[in-house]
């Protein structure tokens, strides 16, 4: 298929967590059947070359300035929309700038599929409970405002992230295991150690919203949950004790066959603190509206699948990666979701240790 006859794919926020995982995999993936256009805020990221070196078209455009947004989609057959609360950390930017997304999408003659990555209402969880999960109030009013464009509503797919496995290293002070005086590893949570909640590899985007794209009308107006792992807290800490590997160790010598991760030394407890003393926590670190919304974030995470609610338009990614027989001719080679051992064995820890 020549790159005129290919779909136009816009990839928004093309070098963040999600955006840049599935413009890589649909390079790497679909590139007979998909052009990709990616956008970000500056070319010279080293994310961004690495797109342009797949093949990507790359341009700037950011979600403040309507003119170079709206040239950014022209054309599309699809989006992936992302946004991004802790780019700034402010609900009415990004409640903005969603909204601006919309409107442009809206407007784009021809466009097929709207694929939003959003989250659950928080403040429908647990009864009301939780109020204040400014990140997921956010993802919620740009869905309100989404739906009073009927024509784009009815070409949307959200998807729903889990937690990603990533937090740990990237937001460590918020959802990692922090080193105490005695050289012990503390994950210090408002919930129980025996707490399932979802949680994932966040590069596994791709692969879903591949699917979805694939899978044609299918998924209008579902929501896709992209969920690999639901195991007990205590136990993945447990599996991340005795399971890393320093990259630097690694490097310095090579490991015998004969040692034992565990013999690394490396010690974790799970420990269960009130929801006080978690925002206390983090108040140290951060104002005292974002602890809060910290803090009931976590607590949340305690509902476990509940966390996404009881849509019946819920999918779960697994479902959405196997295709309907009708498409086999098309689909790549099969993918499995990365598990959280997996992760924790290929990850580089050496900032956290």
């Amino acid at each position: 298929m020549s790159a005129t006859n290919k779909k136009l794919v816009v990839i928004l926020g093309a070098t963040g967590a999600q955006g840049f995982p599935t413009a890589k995999y649909l390079l790497q993936n679909s590139s007979t059947l998909f052009r990709i256009r990616a956008v970000t805020r500056d070319r010279n990221k080293p994310t961004a070359k690495e797109l342009v070196a797949l093949g990507a078209e790359v341009v700037e455009a950011d979600y403040d300035n309507e003119a170079p947004l709206a040239a950014a989609l022209a054309g599309a057959h699809a989006v992936f929309a992302i946004t991004n609360f802790w780019d700034k950390a402010s609900y009415d930017l990004e409640v903005a700038q969603g909204k601006l997304v919309n409107q442009l999408a809206s407007q784009v003659p021809n466009l097929k599929s709207y694929i939003f990555s959003s989250l659950p209402d928080g403040r429908k969880s647990a009864n009301g409970r939780f109020q204040n999960i400014i990140p997921y109030n956010a993802k919620a009013a740009i869905r309100e405002d989404l739906y009073t464009y009927p024509a784009l509503a009815s070409i949307t797919t959200e998807i729903f992230v889990a937690f990603y496995y990533q937090n740990w290293v990237k937001y460590q002070a918020v959802f990692g295991p922090l080193k105490d005086d005695n050289g012990t590893f503390v994950l210090s949570m408002p919930y129980s150690p025996s707490t399932r909640f979802p949680s994932t590899w966040a590069d596994d985007t791709g692969v879903v919203v591949d699917s979805i794209l694939r899978a044609g009308t299918k998924y209008y107006g579902k929501t896709v949950t992209l969920a690999t792992e639901l195991s007990p807290q205590d136990d993945m800490l447990a599996l991340w004790a005795n399971r890393i590997v320093p990259r630097s160790l690694v490097f310095r010598k090579p490991l015998k066959c004969s040692l034992r991760f565990a013999d690394l030394g490396i010690k974790a407890v799970f420990k269960q603190v009130s929801a006080q003393e978690h925002q206390k926590r983090m108040s140290a670190g951060m104002p005292d509206h974002l602890a809060v919304a910290v803090t009931e974030l976590c607590e949340n995470l305690y509902h476990g699948e509940k966390t996404f609610g009881d849509d019946k338009n819920l999918i779960s990614a697994r479902d959405a990666l196997q295709m309907p027989a009708k498409h086999k001719q098309i689909i790549p080679s099969s993918h499995k979701l990365k598990s959280w051992e997996e992760y924790v064995k290929e990850e580089d820890w050496s900032d956290i240790l």
